[in-house]
């Protein structure tokens, strides 16, 4: 009889783990983020402002404002443009300004202004850190 017991015990734990789990998987996981471009969010529309979004695209130069601890700035991918309002509380790296040319990847939301606000920015400047083979020295 105890054998019997420990196993209903048993069984009734893996069922509740098992409901629990999977009720979890159907709600909205805030974590999973999808990787879209700047057309891609566009194309998605009202459906971008429900999921956690990964967008990159190449900084539109001129673009960035600063306002006291407010940045915003523009992405594109070709003529699609995507306005970012940042709203992270990292600090914003030194080689972020309106000369550079880099991709830019950020994370966050799409608002009802279909303005993204981001709670990350990573910058990609390829070209800074790319070698000069410019001189004949070998």
């Amino acid at each position: 009889m105890n054998n019997k017991i420990k196993f209903i015990g048993g069984s009734v734990v893996i069922i509740l783990a098992v409901i629990v789990l999977a009720v979890q998987g159907m709600q909205e996981d805030t974590s999973m983020s999808y990787s879209k471009s700047v057309s891609e969010v566009q194309l998605l529309g009202g459906r971008a402002r429900s999921l956690s979004l990964k967008v990159n695209g190449q900084l539109k130069k001129g673009s960035i404002e600063r306002n006291g601890l407010d940045l915003d700035f523009v992405i594109t991918e070709g003529n699609s443009e995507l306005k970012i309002h940042y709203i992270g509380l990292d600090p914003i790296p030194d080689t972020f300004n309106n000369d550079m040319d880099a991709e830019v990847i950020v994370s966050g939301k799409l608002n009802e202004d279909n303005i993204f606000n981001a709670e990350r920015i990573q910058a990609k400047c390829a070209s800074k850190y790319e070698a000069d083979y410019s001189s004949s020295e070998i």
